[in-house]
């Protein structure tokens, strides 16, 4: 009978290890319109952690009135995008060009997609090194972003304040 126990303990065990081996979205990333027109990402890792991977994917928007997902990772749908990682990206916050990440990172690009346009979904996501506790998101289209009012940005499925973002991002922390 101890060994039935102990059978049925190690399968609950291993089953509980292996629902917890996700990381965990979290909505610290931002975008908005910069002063000279294009998308700015702003990138928010937890408490010290830095940004080691990072990736951009474009798809087709789902048709009105369908579910929109979250963040989907990049697949062979994904007609445009860049992908970084290597070393630590970036230490803390970081700031960028949506379409041109920063020089120092290691990217590798595909597509040719270098604006915002109607009908596509895009995603951004990056994850701090050696973590599987969580990864940063954000999901947006074009109308998203269009709809901004001047100085906000769009984080977690809406426009707001970048006080609000900060305040998003210390509750996702």
């Amino acid at each position: 009978m101890r060994r039935v126990w102990c059978g049925v303990a190690l399968v609950v065990a291993g089953a509980g290890l292996l629902a917890g081996c996700s990381a965990a979205d979290r909505p610290l990333i931002s975008v908005g319109i910069g002063a000279d027109g294009t998308p700015q990402v702003t990138m928010v890792p937890c408490g010290g952690d830095a940004v080691a991977a990072a990736d951009f994917f474009v798809h087709d928007a789902p048709a009105s009135g369908t579910p929109q997902p979250g963040v989907t990772a990049p697949s062979a749908a994904s007609e445009d995008g860049w992908m970084a990682g290597g070393s630590p990206l970036a230490a803390g916050r970081v700031t960028f060009p949506l379409f041109s990440p920063p020089a120092t990172w290691a990217v590798r690009e595909w597509g040719a997609e270098r604006s915002l346009r109607p009908g596509r979904r895009y995603g951004l996501s990056f994850h701090p090194p050696g973590s599987a506790d969580y990864s940063g998101s954000v999901s947006f289209t074009a109308d998203d972003l269009a709809g901004l009012e001047p100085g906000e940005v769009w984080a977690g499925g809406r426009a707001m304040s970048p006080k609000e973002f900060r305040e998003l991002v210390a509750d996702a922390c």
